[in-house]
C-alpha cells in the first residue's frame, strides 16, 4: 500500500500540488520515496486541494489528511549566501530530498551521492539540529567552504532541472487522466 500526501511546492513562480508517495512498508530494493506520475512518465500536478483530490482518486491515490509543508524550489542558491541557520538547513535539506524523489519517480540520476556530496548532506542534516540527533544544550552550526556549496547548488539545479523537464504541460485535472 502507498502511502499519499500533498505536497505543495513554488517553482518558476507557480504554486503547485504534487502527490508525494511512500511505501508503507520497507522494501528491500531500497528508496522507493516518490512523486505521482502519469503513465507516460510525466509528474502531474494540480492548482488547487480540490484538484489534488481528484487528480488523486483518478490515479487510485488516497490522500493523508496532514499536507506537508510548502517547499520553496525557486531561489534556493540565495540561502547559501546566507548565515547558516537551522532554517535554511532545514530548507535546503527538504529541497534536497523532493528533489531526489523527484528524480526517482521519473528514473532520472540526482547524481547526490559521492564522499563530497555524503559530506554536504550530512552537514546540511545536522545543522538542522533536530532534538532526537543533537544532545540537549548542544547546537551545531556547520561551515561550507566554496567548493561545497558549490556542490549543493549544482545537486539542487540538476534537481531542478529534471523537474522542469518532467512537469506534465497540462495543469487542468480533466486533461490528466491515468
Amino acid at each position: 500500500m502507498r502511502y499519499s500526501v500533498a505536497q505543495w511546492i513554488v517553482f518558476r513562480g507557480v504554486r503547485r500540488g504534487l502527490i508525494w508517495q511512500s511505501d508503507d512498508e520497507p522494501q528491500e530494493e531500497g528508496d522507493t520515496d516518490g512523486v505521482l506520475v502519469d503513465d507516460d512518465g510525466r509528474i502531474v500536478w494540480a492548482r488547487t486541494p480540490g484538484e489534488l483530490t481528484v487528480l488523486a482518486a483518478r490515479f487510485g491515490a488516497e490522500l493523508e489528511e496532514e499536507p506537508a509543508d510548502l517547499v520553496t524550489l525557486d531561489g534556493l542558491e540565495k540561502l547559501l549566501t546566507l548565515p547558516v541557520s537551522d532554517d535554511i538547513c532545514n530548507q535546503l535539506i527538504t529541497a534536497w530530498n523532493l528533489l531526489g524523489d523527484v528524480a526517482r519517480s521519473v528514473g532520472a540520476s540526482l547524481d547526490d551521492r559521492g564522499d563530497d556530496k555524503d559530506r554536504c548532506y550530512d552537514k546540511l542534516f545536522g545543522g538542522m539540529n533536530m532534538k532526537c540527533i543533537t544532545p540537549p544544550g548542544e547546537h551545531y552550526s556547520p561551515h561550507f567552504k566554496k567548493s561545497e556549496k558549490r556542490l549543493i547548488k549544482e545537486v539542487l539545479n540538476r534537481g531542478r532541472i529534471i523537474l522542469d523537464a518532467r512537469l506534465q504541460e497540462r495543469a487542468s485535472v480533466e486533461d490528466q487522466a491515468p
